[in-house]
């Protein structure tokens, strides 16, 4: 791991910890075992080490849902996987989910910023993704008739808020997950 990357991790728990605030570039130093005058040499400043770690932290979760695009399978099959790539995401990445998830929200007005065009970004592709497994299952059969508008939204808040409350802490069980894959089973198959 290079210094830069180690900078961001410590960086990325301490701002989890911490809070963005409450956290300082000596502290950050400290906690990756190097010079503050390194991080500035990396960096122009905390902001930029932060707006780093939300990048890559949306990164590492774009990657991963890239891989659906091309999964076989039925339509309820593939929103299963989508569910549950959201929950392994935030066990892999806790430190960047929960940034992402805390401090965007307070971003989301200016058009500019980095994670109003994660969040947009996000919304278009698990929209357009829920979209078509649910026509293709319509039309298939493994699906019930439904409005697809307000079903795919409805599909959307389920996964980010059952994602918020396991990155955010609010529950700790791990048959969330399953609980919320069953609720959609029941919800859309015929």
């Amino acid at each position: 791991m290079t210094k830069k990357e180690n900078i961001l991790l410590a960086a990325a728990r301490l701002f989890a910890r911490q809070g963005f605030d409450g956290t300082t570039t000596l502290q950050i130093a400290s906690e990756a075992g190097v010079t503050e005058p390194l991080i500035y040499y990396h960096f122009t400043g905390k902001d930029e080490v932060f707006t780093s770690i939300l990048k890559a932290g949306f990164d590492k979760y774009w990657a991963r849902i890239k891989e659906l695009e091309n999964l076989s399978g039925g339509a309820f099959y593939r929103v299963e996987k989508l569910i549950s790539l959201h929950f392994s995401v935030v066990d892999e990445i806790p430190a960047e989910t929960f940034l992402i998830i805390s401090a965007c929200p307070a971003k989301l007005n200016d058009p500019d910023h980095l994670c109003r065009k994660i969040v947009e970004k996000q919304q278009k592709w698990i929209s357009g993704y829920l979209r078509r497994c649910i026509k293709e299952g319509i039309a298939s059969g493994e699906f019930i008739r439904m409005p697809i508008a307000p079903t795919v939204d409805t599909l959307s808040a389920l996964i980010n808020g059952t994602m918020r409350r396991r990155v955010l802490r609010l529950e700790q069980s791990k048959t969330v997950k399953d609980g919320c894959i069953a609720f959609c089973k029941r919800a859309l198959c015929a």
